[in-house]
């Protein structure tokens, strides 16, 4: 049986962003399963579980935890590295792939949206 020594970022940013994004975008500021509310820290999962575990709350931390990780893998620890990020959503990986959904059911006229979202964020920043 073998062990392999690992280096794991996670970005941690409470929610499914790429999704998020689509939604805000063309669905008039409406989201839905995107929010990954998780009380718990992936660092101290990873000490739980014997390996090492760091957590960067500020991007001027990461530099110095991929070095302590690249020790730790020489050394024959895993590290999971944990980065905490903003709400702040970026552009979609494929704009050209989506459209404004069109609402046939007279019910969701009423939902149809003729423009992306004008801030391109959601509102719970």
């Amino acid at each position: 049986k073998q062990w392999y020594q690992r280096r794991v970022v996670i970005t941690a940013g409470g929610q499914w962003g790429a999704e998020k994004k689509n939604q805000v975008l063309w669905f008039g500021d409406r989201y839905v399963g995107s929010q990954l509310d998780n009380p718990w820290s992936y660092a101290e999962i990873a000490r739980s579980m014997y390996a090492e575990g760091i957590t960067c709350t500020h991007v001027d931390q990461v530099t110095d935890a991929l070095s302590q990780a690249t020790k730790n893998q020489e050394e024959g620890k895993t590290t999971v590295i944990e980065v905490m990020v903003t709400k702040e959503l970026g552009d979609p990986f494929r704009r050209d792939a989506m459209k404004l959904p069109v609402r046939h059911l007279e019910k969701y006229k009423n939902t149809c949206q003729y423009s992306e979202s004008a801030t391109g964020q959601p509102t719970d920043l």
